[in-house]
């Protein structure tokens, strides 16, 4: 285990410890405005110093789960517009109300600001994101949940997961890894399939992907200004501090100041992953988005943001971290809680629709942060961006969740029904009653399966009815199996470059062609200039029969100056030397047909057309080229790193053995449109190869070479 991942996994052991060993404080309640006795949703709740909290559930109910260990801790209750409550968790009592008083905002008048100066208050919380946000990486427990419906929204799937998350130092525009600790989902529309598929990916990087301050979104770079318009929409307060909520949206006529030029930055995480140029006026640089951000007065921090996308934003297809394309709207709230002095991401909610007016939502909350340096999740635990997070989750119990805690999202948003929505949702279709029901049916089903599957064997053995009775389980032959390909379409390409040994001395060589009467066609004499080696490119294709067994077909083929086409198939092993990142070790023996010939010079022809073997040529200039081709026996030694699941690193040695070969002159034609080529063995009779006049016959190489490759493998 590598030592920089021990304080990571320290710290959730000490949670784990926390949570399970000792007795755990559930606190219930519920919040509301002490003015109008109406329930406040979305509130966060937490022990702050601790790095943990939940949220209010629509209604203002909650339930949040702390070790015994902190029950004197400070619980906090805090929302935008209201005064902070603060009490000790032990003094409270379950069941109890908590009324939130409506903060005194100080600022009775919305201040009137022309675009300068509210761009300068968002060019200052730019600035000093680096003193705001964390300067070094952290580890996050988090919660997540997607769901999806179909056109009349109705629920087609739920699925949900407790998160860890290595989340980059904002100084650095690297993205973050995600693992799943556990999951489960549930297929609303035929509960009894369990590997259905979504057709949706990367939902379980949210904490990634709408993190907007780190991914330094358009609506706050800089590079965009001119193409938004900014005013203060309201002031409010939270944790007791003045807030700007300031609104935005497309400029109608951009007004570029100067000469037009924007400031060159440095590219942000959203625009490297899309390969967006900062200030590109051309194409990528317009307002795209719409919306408001919350930014506190004293700190100039980015606290909280609304936004949506606009038609127009919409229309771009590639718009990774945030969805955009074939979606009819997309919108997003995110926000940070402050811990420790600095501002951390909170939760985000994101709800997309779909052109057949479908919703596609996620939701993630951070319930713990860890206090020591965060480090990189183990690589054998990190969930790649392109999974589909429906394929990832596990098996689920009736107390699936212990005693993480779990939320319905994202703090203080007004159009927050739907969360509340998918949170009913979940705990109707993940009830223990409805889970046990669904387990019944699968049961049924099973055994009626493992009916038939008996008869079945009873039809092609041998077997009494006694002894089928005892069986309980079918060989694998006849068992039906759900997914084929899963077993036997396992491909793999490879592309590589390197180099082949094939040492070449210098040879004086005069070649003479004749036609049927002895008449010379083309002469040449010239001398193979002496090389070591070649320089040459490789595809490949494997096909894996089991985990650690495949066969591989190669082609191999030269850049310039010779002709070097190889074919090769064969079988390979292969092992895994690593409990970590896996590092392969390959073993390949294979069979390959090479044909290697050298460049001896370009021949006139005064001669007219002529034939070789049939293949008519015309051309005033041809190509002779001297060499062989041969039968081989390739044995290769491979070292391979993978580098993500979808793509590996290799360096491979081979030993290249001859056991027969032939040697031929290679015509080609250089300056036809069409050109002609063909190879003619030196045994015909038509054909006088001489080296210093004397019948020349030899190879231009030894029988045993070695090459050396490295390249990239694809899965």
């Amino acid at each position: 285990m590598p030592i920089k991942s021990l304080p990571f996994l320290l710290f959730f052991l000490l949670i784990s410890i926390a949570t399970f060993s000792q007795e755990n404080l559930i606190l219930t309640g519920k919040i509301l405005d002490k003015k109008t006795k109406q329930p406040v949703p979305f509130v966060h709740i937490g022990i702050p110093e601790k790095g943990i909290g939940t949220t209010s559930a629509f209604d203002g109910s909650f339930e949040f789960k702390l070790p015994k260990a902190f029950e004197n801790s400070l619980l906090t209750v805090s929302c935008m517009g209201y005064d902070t409550y603060s009490k000790s968790a032990a003094s409270f009592k379950n069941g109890s109300n908590i009324y939130l008083e409506t903060a005194v905002n100080q600022l009775t008048e919305v201040v009137v600001m022309d675009k300068n100066a509210i761009v300068d208050i968002i060019r200052r919380a730019v600035n000093n994101i680096p003193k705001n946000y964390p300067s070094e990486p952290s580890n996050l427990l988090a919660f997540y949940r997607e769901s999806l419906t179909d056109d009349s929204l109705r629920y087609k799937y739920l699925a949900e997961g407790v998160l860890k998350v290595y989340k980059s130092s904002y100084k650095k525009d690297n993205e973050g890894q995600v693992g799943l600790v556990q999951g489960r989902k549930i297929n609303l529309q035929d509960p009894l399939d369990t590997s259905f598929n979504s057709g949706l990916s990367s939902g379980h990087m949210a904490a990634h992907r709408f993190d907007f301050v780190k991914n330094r979104e358009d609506f706050i770079d800089e590079a965009y200004f001119p193409y938004y318009k900014y005013w203060i929409e309201n002031i409010t307060t939270y944790n007791g501090r003045t807030v700007y909520i300031i609104g935005f949206d497309k400029e109608k006529e951009p007004t570029i100041s100067g000469d037009g030029k924007t400031k060159k930055k440095k590219r942000s995480l959203a625009d490297r992953l899309t390969g967006k140029k900062r200030g590109d006026s051309s194409g990528s640089a317009s307002a795209r988005m719409k919306g408001r951000i919350f930014i506190e007065k004293d700190s100039y921090a980015f606290i909280r943001a609304e936004f949506e996308f606009t038609k127009d934003g919409l229309r771009k297809i590639m718009n990774y971290p945030l969805y955009a394309g074939s979606w009819k709207a997309n919108k997003y709230t995110v926000n940070y809680r402050k811990h420790e002095g600095k501002w951390y991401f909170s939760d985000a909610l994101r709800e997309g629709v779909r052109n057949n007016g479908g919703i596609y939502a996620n939701e993630v909350k951070i319930t713990e942060i860890s206090p020591e340096k965060g480090n990189q999740i183990p690589y054998l635990e990190r969930l790649e961006r392109g999974n589909e997070f429906v394929q990832l989750t596990g098996k689920y119990d009736d107390d699936f969740w212990k005693n993480y805690n779990v939320t319905p999202m994202s703090e203080g948003l007004a159009e927050g029904m739907q969360q509340y929505k998918n949170m009913l949702k979940a705990q109707e279709a993940f009830s223990a009653e409805n889970l046990a029901a669904i387990q019944q049916k699968r049961d049924s089903i099973e055994a009626a399966e493992l009916r038939k599957q008996k008869e079945e064997l009873a039809k092609t053995q041998e077997i009494t009815q006694e002894q089928l009775e005892d069986v309980d389980y079918v060989p694998e032959r006849l068992r039906k199996v759900d997914n084929v390909k899963k077993k036997f379409n396992r491909f793999k390409m490879s592309f590589g470059l390197g180099t082949h040994l094939i040492s070449t001395g210098s040879i004086p060589l005069t070649i003479n062609y004749f036609d049927n009467k002895e008449n010379e066609i083309l002469s040449l004499t010239n001398d193979l200039k002496q090389r070591d080696f070649e320089v040459i490119g490789r595809l490949e294709f494997d096909v894996a029969f089991q985990k650690n067994f495949f066969m591989r077909f190669g082609w191999g083929f030269d850049f310039w100056n010779s002709i070097y086409k190889d074919r090769a198939i064969g079988l390979g092993l292969q092992t895994n030397l690593s409990k970590q990142r896996p590092i392969l070790m390959r073993a390949v023996a294979q069979y390959s047909y090479l044909r290697y010939y050298r460049k001896l010079g370009n021949a006139q022809n005064d001669y007219g057309k002529f034939k070789v073997e049939g293949e008519r040529f015309r051309g005033d200039e041809i190509r002779l080229s001297y060499g062989s081709h041969s039968h081989n026996v390739n044995l290769s030694g491979e070292l391979a790193i993978e580098l993500n699941r979808n793509r590996e690193l290799y360096f491979r040695g081979t030993y290249h053995y001859s056991f027969a070969s032939k040697q031929d002159v290679w015509f080609k034609e250089t300056k036809q449109f069409s050109r002609k080529d063909h190879r003619l063995p030196i045994s015909n009779s038509r054909l006088q190869i001489l080296s210093d006049d004397i019948l020349y016959t030899g190879r231009i190489s030894s029988g045993e070479t070695w090459s050396f490759t490295v390249g990239l493998l694809f899965k």
